[in-house]
């Protein structure tokens, strides 16, 4: 997800359909999206569930907003001052100064694409309109041990 949208998350945005939990990324109650395809359901991983305890979090809030204490800029958007103190703690965890929150999304598609995933997922998940974008500009090319298991299906 983009940092906007993760920032201004609502309690009621988290979502269970059909028996998965999700992020309802919508632009409902004030909140604004970049593209129409923006408005998506991301199904929470795994690893925030059961491993980091995302449900006791998100319970235990007692606010409508996931993120109570992000504040909003005089632009309106939540995700600029997470973005600074983030891009701070990163500087002394990576030495990669290209590397910043909005890499994830690049990791995201480029690791999907590698894995295999059916790029009209990928488009969805990302929440992009062309997709062009997100395998052209987000994924890389497919590495020669993707490219060997294609061949080997022949």
């Amino acid at each position: 997800m983009r940092l906007e949208e993760i920032c201004q998350l609502h309690i009621a945005d988290i979502k269970t359909v059909e028996g998965v939990i999700c992020f309802d990324v919508n632009d409902r109650e004030g909140k604004s999206l970049k593209t129409s395809a923006s408005k998506r359901l991301v199904p929470v991983h795994k690893v925030l569930l059961e491993d980091l305890g995302f449900m006791s979090y998100v319970n235990s809030v007692g606010n409508p907003r996931l993120w109570p204490n992000l504040q909003k800029d005089k632009y309106g958007r939540y995700g600029k001052a997470f973005g600074n103190r983030y891009g701070k703690l990163n500087r002394k965890l990576i030495s990669d100064t290209k590397k910043c929150f909005h890499s994830y999304r690049h990791t995201v598609a480029d690791s999907l694409r590698q894995l295999g995933v059916n790029e009209t997922l990928i488009i969805e998940l990302l929440g992009h309109d062309d997709p062009h974008i997100t395998t052209g500009r987000y994924g890389k090319r497919y590495k020669p041990v993707t490219l060997l298991e294609a061949l080997s299906k022949l």
